[in-house]
C-alpha cells in the first residue's frame, strides 16, 4: 500500500514553509498529484526528492581542482 503525505506534512518534516514545498512542486523538483485543491506526495516521490537534494548539496560543496585552498 502506497503512503502519501500532504504538503503540510512534508513542510513539517523538512522544517520549511508550506509555500516552499509548493515552490518545489511547481518547479518540478518534487513530484506530486493534485487531488481537487490539494497536492499529495507519495512516500517514494518524497524519498527521491530527498536524494536529489542531497546530490545537489554534495555537488555544491565539492572543491573544484583548480580552486585555491582557503584558510
Amino acid at each position: 500500500m502506497r503512503e502519501f503525505f500532504s504538503v503540510q506534512e512534508v513542510a513539517k518534516l523538512l522544517n520549511v514553509s508550506h509555500s516552499a514545498v509548493l515552490y518545489h512542486i511547481r518547479s518540478g523538483n518534487l513530484k506530486a498529484v493534485q487531488v481537487g485543491k490539494i497536492y499529495i506526495i507519495s512516500k517514494e516521490d518524497f524519498g527521491d526528492f530527498l536524494k536529489n537534494q542531497q546530490k545537489k548539496k554534495e555537488k555544491k560543496t565539492k572543491k573544484k581542482p583548480d580552486e585555491p585552498l582557503l584558510f
